[in-house]
């Protein structure tokens, strides 16, 4: 847990007010049910409190984890929600991941990014991910 508290001092050392409200930090674990505390974003309707955005760093790396990880995000995305994946290129294990995970979701490189020649020199990877029926950002 000791990753959870230090999301948690991040957020409320680096977060207003205002967006502490509405970030939720929790943990998941792959492959099984939600927890009560978590809201599925598959069953998110307008103007519902759906997430956002999931952040997923350093996730590929055991083989054996794919599945669920995916079968996880499959849960989390909803019409309105994102993911960011961060990854580092280790073997060619990881490639099977994103392929898997391209054939589940609509899949795109982040090149944006300042440091993205750097990161791609260091074999690491930003990608955006969305579900097949995604809206879109949610209207304000």
């Amino acid at each position: 847990m000791l990753f959870l508290d230090l999301m948690r001092r991040n957020v409320e050392h680096n977060l207003t007010p205002a967006e502490r409200r509405v970030v939720r930090v929790c943990e998941l674990k792959w492959g099984t049910p939600l927890p009560d505390n978590v809201i599925r974003a598959s069953e998110d309707s307008d103007g519902g409190d759906g997430f956002d955005l999931v952040l997923a760093s350093d996730c590929v790396y055991l083989e054996s984890a794919f599945e669920p990880l995916l079968a996880t995000l499959g849960d989390l995305l909803g019409p309105h929600t994102e993911a960011l994946i961060v990854s580092k290129r280790r073997r060619k294990a990881d490639k099977r991941f994103f392929v898997k995970l391209r054939k589940q979701f609509v899949v795109s490189e982040v090149t944006d990014d300042p440091n993205y020649a750097r990161f791609t020199r260091e074999g690491i990877s930003i990608v955006r991910a969305v579900s097949r029926q995604y809206q879109g950002p949610r209207p304000l």
